[in-house]
């Protein structure tokens, strides 16, 4: 609601790589995965992506 008062075409979240029920429940929702945004913030610390088109 807050992305479509704001006019955002998507959001996107980041994610702990280890948290494969919330991965679930986010792909449940509508997100989808987007790899190209996946990242490392810091050594030992993988972050994988998820965008919902508003």
């Amino acid at each position: 609601d807050r992305a479509r008062e704001l006019d955002a075409s998507r959001v996107v979240l980041c994610s702990l790589d280890t948290m494969r029920t919330a991965h679930r429940l986010y792909e449940r929702l509508g997100f989808r995965r987007l790899p190209e945004r996946d990242c490392e913030p810091a050594p030992g610390v993988a972050l994988i992506a998820y965008e919902l088109p508003a």
